[in-house]
Parts: C-alpha cells; structure tokens; sequence
C-alpha cells in the first residue's frame, strides 16, 4: 500500500463547490467507486462535457449532485496520491477553498475540516473522514462527511451532510502516467435548490484536474521522482 509523507495531507474533493459560479473505527466505503474496467455509461451516467482532456460525466437520475471525470496524468500514480491527500497544499490551488485542516490522523485514514467561500450563498463547511489503500493495481482514496468528531458548526456557515466521493488511480504507460477516475455525490443544503445546482454541474470538474496537474509539477513534488536526471 502506497503511504503518504508525514505532512499535512488532503484530498481534491471541492468539485462540487467549484459548481457553483469538487469513534474512529474503519469506515465503510465511503463514495461511490466503480472500477475503472466499468464504463461509467453503464452506471447511469451520461457525458456532459470534454475539455483540457477530462471528460466529465453526471448521472441521469440522481436528484443530488452526482459526478464522474475520466482523465490521464503524466506522472506516476505515488506524485498524484501525493497531491490529491495534500490538503494544505490546495489552499490557494482549488477555488473557492479559504481553510482546510486536518483534524486527525491514522494509518490509512485522516479527518479533516474543509470551509468553502462561496458567491452569492452562505459559506458551506464539512468534516471529512477519508480512507486511502490499493485493491490490485489500482490506489484508491474514500471520502464521508461525517458529523461527529470533527470541527463544530459555525454561525453563517451552512453544514453540508451528504458529501461522498472517490478517486481511483491506476498506473499506465509503463507506471510513468496515471489513469484517474474521480466520483462525487454532494447536497450543497440551505436554500439552493437541487435543480438550480445540478444545472450547472460538471463545468468546472475539469478545473480541479488542473489545479491537481499545477501541484504535482511543483518542485518540491517533482524532486522525489527526477533524482539527479533533468526534468
């Protein structure tokens, strides 16, 4: 199993957000995770968009926001891992993220606390408990909000209950790419309604993989992987 460095870790999971203008016993699966041998067609999904080689799928039916992304990164599946379990590091990174701490931490998993600055609408917060391990060739990260043990509810800001997801990530091209798949189901709660947010669902997904591209080519990410060759 692929284990990050000892530093504050998170994960891309403000998608959703992006929509808008992604006892502490093992938890069960958390987001919806279907194997990347699985077509997402097949699972209720229809494609929405392609763009900056992501392409974005949202479920036919599902009355929440309910997401899939498809993509490829140029580097190895251990740089990408690093970046989506870098939460500190996407402050600044993913829009509309003004905090994210991590909470607690374990082997395998992290609580973390993520406040979304939204426009128009009231903020929106959730604690996360997030899993990550590796079924085969594939990596994979799990994230629930979970409404105990995490960072209280504040005044003006709305809690978000339901936000579930998943990252899946395999290795290609003789391990020097990474095939991703990225899955998110989320209720933005308060006074928006839900066909209002999933009309304008998907446009921005391929934005968060930017955003993930942008942190893994940092030197500091690309150091462990070039030694002493030229990158």
């Amino acid at each position: 199993m692929i284990q990050p460095r000892s530093r504050s870790y998170g994960l891309l999971t403000l998608a959703a957000a992006l929509l808008l203008p992604l006892g502490l016993a093992p938890a069960a699966a958390a987001g919806e995770r279907t194997p990347l041998s699985v077509k997402l067609e097949t699972k209720g999904f229809e494609q929405i968009a392609r763009r900056k080689g992501v392409t974005v799928y949202k479920h036919r039916y599902d009355s929440n926001i309910r997401l899939g992304a498809d993509a490829t990164i140029d580097a190895p599946v251990k740089d990408v891992l690093r970046a989506v379990l870098d939460y500190r590091g996407q402050v600044g990174k993913i829009a509309r993220l003004s905090e994210s701490r991590v909470l607690q931490r374990g082997k395998g998993w992290l609580k973390v606390y993520q406040r979304l600055n939204l426009p128009v609408i009231s903020d929106r917060d959730f604690n996360l408990k997030v899993r990550w391990g590796q079924t085969g060739d594939t990596t994979w990260v799990d994230y629930r909000a979970v409404e105990r043990g995490g960072a209280p509810p504040r005044g003006g800001v709305v809690r978000v209950s339901h936000h579930e997801g998943s990252w899946q990530l395999q290795p290609i091209k003789g391990g020097l790419a990474t095939r991703v798949r990225f899955q998110v189901s989320i209720d933005m709660s308060g006074w928006l309604p839900k066909w209002l947010a999933r009309s304008g669902s998907g446009k921005e997904v391929p934005e968060v993989f930017v955003a993930l591209r942008g942190m893994i080519m940092r030197s500091d990410y690309r150091s462990a992987r070039c030694n002493s060759t030229k990158c």
